[in-house]
């Protein structure tokens, strides 16, 4: 049989290009579900700082979509504590949404400037708004902190935190994403009684012994992730001075 040398590359490049084709449609369809999964991921984080689901049963896929959409509004508020209208688009979709804070926030970066929009999540219970959650953003030993810190309606005490730090060590900086470390928030004051911001202080060792006059503001740092705790402290205390505008109007019965 005579060897047909344009027939195996003929059919050598048929089976790369079916196969190519394959394995892209295989990579959009994971894609999508990669981006759900992380827009849910988000999304649970955000409803435990605000108390939800009631029950604290853990919620997966469409549950976590459905209780959002039922229970949760996104507001987006200028430096001066203001709703912000769609006018105050960025990406140039017609709507003001997390994008538009994303693009607000690059254009800072690396600036001491405060962002020209931010996004707090409002837990509504019926037509009633029950708590208020604001993003954290900062830096720890070895990468970027995260968080998102609830409070309660008259935005004066900490109702719910969670922390997020990936690049963290293992048993020593990774502990702020435990309960153990969040819990401590709950409860503490973020506001003095004259109505001026206070925000809460991660202290190195025992706040009971380190923060005996002031112990409403205070919590313990994790031990031996000095670094990682000053960024908690740090992040906290940022969030709560640029969005301290917004929060006035709310204890003010703005809202």
């Amino acid at each position: 049989m005579a060897f047909n040398t344009g027939y195996v590359f003929g059919f050598a490049t048929a089976i790369c290009v079916v196969c190519g084709l394959a394995v892209s449609s295989v990579s959009m369809g994971l894609k999508e579900r990669q981006d759900d999964n992380r827009r849910r991921d988000v999304q649970s984080s955000i409803l435990s700082a605000l108390g939800l689901p009631e029950d604290g049963k853990p919620l997966e896929g469409e549950a976590i979509d459905k209780l959002w959409e039922e229970r949760v509004r996104r507001v987006v508020v200028s430096p001066e504590g203001e709703e912000v209208t769609d006018a105050a688009d960025l990406t140039g979709d017609g709507k003001v949404d997390e994008d538009d804070v994303d693009a607000a926030r690059a254009q800072v970066k690396g600036t001491d400037k405060p962002a020209p929009l931010a996004l707090v999540y409002v837990r509504q219970d019926g037509a009633k708004a029950a708590s208020y959650a604001i993003p954290l953003y900062g830096v720890g030993l070895w990468g970027p902190l995260s968080g998102y810190l609830a409070l309660d309606p008259r935005a004066q005490k900490v109702t719910g935190a969670t922390f997020f730090a990936g690049k963290e060590t293992p048993g020593l900086g990774a502990e702020i994403q435990e309960p153990k470390f969040e819990d401590q928030f709950l409860g503490k004051r973020i506001v003095t009684d004259s109505g001026e911001p206070k925000p809460i202080q991660v202290v190195k060792g025992q706040a009971a012994n380190l923060c005996e006059k002031f112990l409403d503001y205070c919590v313990d740092g994790v031990s031996g992730a000095t670094i990682t705790s000053r960024g908690v402290d740090v992040m906290i205390a940022d969030a709560i001075t640029a969005y301290d505008p917004y929060l006035k109007r709310i204890r003010g019965g703005a809202r």
